[in-house]
């Protein structure tokens, strides 16, 4: 959502479930400018909220030229001082992030351990005892009592302590790679997440985003919205990611109305699994459309001035249940 029409949307906001409250509207744009000034950015947009069990993070990005390749994301807490989102995060903790299924603390400096074993914990409370230690016990004798070889002859290295037991335990889960804990700061996770998230369902309409013939791409400056005949349509529904920005070749499916300046992008009704979208239209003047798979994620169009934009509010949590939903 544009700092430029953010007072535009409100309402639009508000019907799509995803209010602000309303004393920090006036501090969040004041905020979103100072932000623009500072970095120099051409435009800056207010991408969303995450939820937490404390303290919210609010999401937002700007872009000096490119509008996809060039973004850069910033969150806060407080509204008035935004920091920088990491980048530099490995295959190994974006696979810990898609095992988690909590909701985050709030804190960015939390650090939340997270367990690789898949198999129950199989430890008795017995200790080992040594192979080499027969116990010996005598015949019953007549009398019925029990003779037990006296323990003095038995030494010291026939025996394991209990501390070696315990040695031996935990070399064994070191070396053992499921046992093993991995940890992720909370910081970092927040970035995986926005960054799945905004792959995967941040979407703008067929027109918005205008390719140059020397491969620059711009935000059309006389792109009005969609109109009533053209909102019922998935296709004209466009994913704002550079993975998406594929080349059509003779094996891809072409639109008929086809246009290479404006379908560089692909558009969501391929997205898997099929019907996660859902979209309805409110009061005759404001569409909205939801992300069935990453509950929160909307966007909205109001239809009698064609502003619209795109926000998320959420835990940031996938719905992995949503193709047995559908």
């Amino acid at each position: 959502m544009d700092v430029k029409v953010f007072h535009y949307l409100i309402d639009a906001l508000k019907v799509a479930g995803c209010s602000i409250y309303e004393d920090n509207i006036p501090v969040l744009y004041n905020s979103l400018i100072k932000l623009q000034s500072e970095n120099h950015f051409n435009s800056v947009y207010l991408w969303g909220r995450i939820e937490t069990l404390s303290n919210d993070y609010y999401i937002a990005y700007g872009h000096q030229k490119d509008p996809i390749e060039n973004r850069i994301f910033f969150y806060t807490q407080n509204i008035l001082e935004w920091d920088i989102m990491p980048t530099d995060w490995s295959i190994h903790e974006t696979d810990l992030v898609r095992r988690i299924k909590t909701k985050l603390y709030g804190n960015p400096r939390y650090l939340e351990t997270i367990d690789n074993s898949n198999k129950k914990s199989q430890e008795t409370t017995e200790y080992p005892i040594a192979p080499s230690v027969v116990m010996k016990y005598d015949d019953y004798v007549e009398s019925g009592e029990e003779d037990v070889q006296n323990i003095e002859n038995i030494t010291f290295n026939d025996v394991i302590s209990i501390n070696e037991a315990d040695e031996i335990m935990e070399t064994e889960s070191i070396d053992d790679p499921s046992n093993l804990k991995s940890s992720i700061k909370e910081e970092d996770r927040l970035a995986i997440t926005v960054q799945m998230i905004d792959n995967e369902c941040h979407i703008v309409p067929r027109g918005y985003l205008y390719k140059l013939p020397n491969g620059k791409i711009i935000k059309a400056p006389y792109f009005k919205g969609l109109d009533y005949s053209e909102i019922g349509n998935e296709k004209n529904f466009l994913h704002i990611n550079p993975q998406y920005c594929r080349p059509k070749g003779p094996t891809n499916d072409v639109r008929p109305d086809y246009n290479g300046s404006i379908d560089f992008l692909e558009s969501i009704d391929k997205d898997i699994p099929k019907g996660c979208w859902t979209s309805r239209i409110f009061s005759n003047r404001y569409f909205i459309i939801h992300s069935l798979l990453w509950p929160g994620a909307v966007f909205f169009q109001d239809m009698n001035t064609g502003i619209h934009g795109y926000f998320y509010n959420g835990y940031g949590l996938k719905n992995l249940d949503l193709p047995f939903m559908i």
